[in-house]
C-alpha cells in the first residue's frame, strides 16, 4: 500500500470540510478521512439527507472526530454549533466525494434545498468535486455542462476513472483513486502556502513546461541482460509532482514509473541512453514554449561495444572474460540551450571535489544550474531523502537533510530565479 507520509508537513492543521452526497462510493471517503488523520489534517463531514440513508453517519463522526452535519443534527444553540454557517467558515477547502449528479446539478445552478448544498454555498474557501455516477449519467449532456459550469466558476474537479461500477457495469463513472484526490487538496494549500511559486509554475497566465528525466538507463548486452545502475527515480518523480501540484504542465521520461506519480503528468518511456535523447526532442516538439528540463537521470557513461541479439549461454563463456566499453552519447550536453533551460544533476561520491565538478558541467554543457548530490549512509541512491548543493552562475544554496519531496520545492524555488 502506497504511503502517504511526505505528505503530513503540507496537510498538518489544515481544516478539510468533505460534503458527502447519495453516491455508493461514499464508503470510499472513509479511507480517504483514515488517511487525512495520519497527515495531520483536521477533518469535518457534512451528509446530505440521501447519503445518510445508504450509510451510518456514525461511522464518519468516528472518523472525522467530529460531529457530522446533517438535517437532523444541525443546531444553532451557539457560535460553535454544527450548522452550515459555521461548518462553511471553518473549512479551509471544501472537498465534495462523492459527488452525485444531483448535487453537481443544483450547485451548478446556485440551489440550496439540503444541508449539504447550503454548507457549499455558504462557505468561501476553494472547492473541489469529485464525481461518482453511472457512465450515461456521468456522459449526459447535462452533466457535462454542469460540471463544465463549475470549473468555469473555479471549481476543481477530479475526474472520474474508468472500473466497475455499482450497478455492474464497466466505464467511466467510478470515483477517483485516494491519490488524485489527496494531491488536489494539496494543490489548493499550495494556492496559499506557496502562493509565488503557484503563481509563477501555474498561474492565470501561461502555465510553465517541465520536461523531467528519471530513472537509470539500461544498455542492452545481450537480449536478456543490461548494464545499468542504481538510480531509483524518486527524486525525479517526487519534483514532478512538486511541480504538478503547483500548475505545471509535466512530462517525465523513464525506464520505469513509481505509483506515487499523478496521472495528469504525461509519462514517456525510454530505456537507453539514445532512447532518452530521442524522447527529450520528441516532448519537446509538444511544448508551446521553452521548457525547463531536469535532467534527473542517471544515464550510462559508457555502452557495450557491441549487443549480442540472442543470450549469451554461460557455459560457452570462459571464467573470466573482457567486456569492451565504447563512450554514450552526452544526452545534457548534445541539447541546445536555445531549446531548453538546462538544469543538471550531478551525483559525486568524494565531497572534496564535488563542488568544482558541478562548476565544471555547468560551464561545459552550458547549464542554468546545477543540483549536485554528494552520496553518503543518509541520501543514497534509493532513500527517502536527500539534500543537495544548488548552483547557477551567479548563486549557490546548501540545502539539509529533507525528504525527497520536500526537497523538490527548494529545487523548483532555486529555479524559479533562473528566470530572473
Amino acid at each position: 500500500m502506497q504511503s502517504y507520509s511526505f505528505l503530513q508537513p503540507f496537510f498538518a492543521n489544515k481544516r478539510i470540510l468533505i460534503v458527502v452526497s447519495a453516491s455508493v462510493a461514499l464508503y470510499k471517503i472513509l479511507e480517504l478521512l483514515s488517511t487525512l488523520n495520519k497527515l495531520g489534517a483536521q477533518t469535518r463531514v457534512v451528509m446530505s439527507e440521501k447519503s445518510a440513508e445508504l450509510i451510518n453517519p456514525l461511522l464518519f463522526e468516528v472518523m472525522s472526530k467530529n460531529s457530522v452535519l446533517s438535517e437532523s443534527s444541525q443546531s444553532w444553540q451557539s457560535a460553535d454549533s454544527p450548522n452550515h454557517i459555521s461548518y462553511a467558515k471553518w473549512a479551509q477547502v471544501v472537498l465534495v466525494a462523492p459527488a452525485s449528479a444531483n448535487t453537481i446539478a443544483k450547485f451548478a445552478c446556485g440551489i440550496a434545498d439540503n444541508i449539504a448544498l447550503c454548507t457549499l454555498l455558504a462557505s468561501p474557501a476553494p472547492k473541489i468535486f469529485a464525481p461518482a455516477m453511472n457512465t450515461i449519467m456521468l456522459l449526459a449532456p447535462q452533466t457535462q455542462a454542469n460540471l463544465a459550469t463549475l470549473k468555469t466558476q473555479g471549481v476543481r474537479v477530479v475526474e472520474s476513472k474508468e472500473g466497475l461500477l455499482a450497478c455492474g457495469d464497466r466505464g467511466q463513472g467510478a470515483l477517483a483513486d485516494l491519490q488524485e484526490i489527496l494531491y488536489a487538496l494539496l494543490s489548493v494549500f499550495l494556492q496559499s502556502d506557496y502562493k509565488e511559486l503557484a503563481e509563477f509554475w501555474g498561474g492565470e497566465g501561461e502555465r510553465k513546461e517541465v520536461i523531467i528525466t528519471s530513472g537509470g538507463s539500461k544498455e542492452p548486452l545481450d537480449s536478456v541482460r543490461i548494464l545499468s545502475n542504481l538510480s531509483s527515480g524518486k527524486q525525479a518523480h517526487f519534483l514532478a509532482l512538486a511541480l504538478f501540484v503547483l500548475g505545471a504542465k509535466v512530462r517525465v521520461v523513464g525506464s520505469n514509473f513509481l505509483p506515487f506519480l499523478p496521472k495528469g503528468v504525461e509519462r514517456i518511456e525510454a530505456q537507453t541512453t539514445q532512447e532518452y535523447k530521442e524522447a527529450i526532442l520528441q516532448a519537446r516538439k509538444i511544448c508551446k514554449q521553452k521548457p525547463y528540463l531536469f535532467m534527473a537521470a542517471a544515464l550510462a557513461d559508457f555502452k557495450p561495444k557491441q549487443v549480442s541479439a540472442k543470450k549469451l549461454k554461460k557455459d560457452a563463456l570462459p571464467e573470466v572474460f573482457s567486456l569492451e566499453l565504447e563512450k554514450n552519447i552526452d544526452v545534457l550536453q548534445s541539447l541546445s540551450a536555445q531549446d531548453f533551460i538546462k538544469i543538471g544533476f550531478k551525483a559525486e561520491s568524494e565531497e572534496v571535489s564535488a563542488l568544482e565538478c558541478a562548476k565544471k558541467m555547468l560551464v561545459k554543457k552550458s547549464l542554468q544550474a546545477v543540483c549536485l548530490n554528494v552520496l553518503d549512509s543518509h541520501n543514497a541512491f534509493g532513500s527517502e531523502n536527500n539534500k543537495m548543493t544548488l548552483l547557477s552562475a551567479r548563486d549557490m544554496k546548501q540545502t539539509p537533510l529533507l525528504s525527497k519531496f520536500a526537497l523538490s520545492f527548494e529545487i523548483v524555488q532555486f529555479a524559479k530565479k533562473l528566470a530572473l
